[in-house]
């Protein structure tokens, strides 16, 4: 049952304070497509999670990066320039009141 064995950190520790989920909408969805946009964010280590979801969206993103700056770059320079997206979404977390990684048994 266990996948792996991880040390969580504190991502303001590590200067990683900024989260951000977005929302992505793509514009065809062939395999190919899926397929291509899922290989390519697990290349951004900025993407801490991707999500294909149902709805009003294709995929969700977990995103931490330093600061809105280093958000903007970082959807300037890499997210942006992936094919096949038409609109992106993003969310800006204020506080976290909740955050677990273990599931109840």
């Amino acid at each position: 049952y266990i996948q792996r064995v991880v040390a969580i950190l504190d991502r303001k520790k590590i200067n990683k304070s900024l989260l951000a989920f977005s929302h992505v909408f793509l514009k065809d969805h062939t395999a190919d497509t899926l397929y291509e946009f899922e290989h390519e964010v697990s290349k951004f280590g900025e993407v801490m999670e991707c999500f294909q979801m149902t709805g009003a969206f294709d995929f969700i993103l977990r995103i931490s990066t330093s600061d809105m700056d280093a958000y903007h770059m970082f959807l300037r320079n890499k997210l942006a320039t992936l094919p096949n997206i038409s609109t992106v979404q993003s969310f800006f977390v204020l506080s976290e009141p909740k955050s677990e990684t273990a599931y109840p048994l």
